[in-house]
């Protein structure tokens, strides 16, 4: 699955007016580095199976209230998804409260930006929807096969008996 931040689909302040944010590739590459070690990041939240999913620069306008809430697009996030935002404050990575993670979507409330980035844990679930490299045939598609012919060879065997 390949993650990333697209766009927004929105942002509200703390008076609920829409804010424009900017959202850049531009990011502290010694803030961006620090990602490469996310055990120590995200302490006891942690799992062998995160990954970070994308990191932006993310601003708002001068006079922005805080605190915004952010509705980012992420490909490759679904519903189920387990998600963790997190902020460098200017001296280490925070973790954000996440409001809601949706099918492409993830929520959260930011007290201020900077950099974001977005923790994705990948899933046996979210690759059961994949195609294999060597047949091309979804593993859905072949378990209705292997039913459909266990369901044949039991018509055949009853069929059999009866005319026995």
């Amino acid at each position: 699955i390949q993650y990333k931040v697209t766009e927004y689909a929105s942002v509200t302040d703390a008076d609920g007016n829409a804010v424009a944010i900017t959202i850049t590739e531009t990011v502290d590459s010694e803030a961006k580095a620090e990602l490469d070690d996310l055990k120590t990041v995200l302490g006891s939240d942690y799992t062998e199976n995160m990954v970070v999913a994308d990191v932006k620069e993310v601003t708002a306008p001068e006079g922005t209230v805080f605190p915004v809430q952010i509705t980012f697009d992420v490909t490759g996030v679904t519903s189920g998804s387990k998600v963790i935002v997190l902020h460098h404050n200017g001296t280490e990575w925070e973790k954000v409260a996440v409001d809601a993670v949706g099918d492409g979507t993830v929520t959260a409330t930011f007290e201020s930006l900077s950099p974001v980035a977005i923790v994705v844990e990948k899933t046996a679930a979210s690759a059961a929807g994949t195609t294999s490299p060597k047949t091309g045939t979804s593993p859905v598609v072949m378990m209705a096969i292997f039913g459909a012919v266990i369901c044949m060879a039991g018509a055949v065997v009853l069929t059999k008996k009866e005319r026995a």
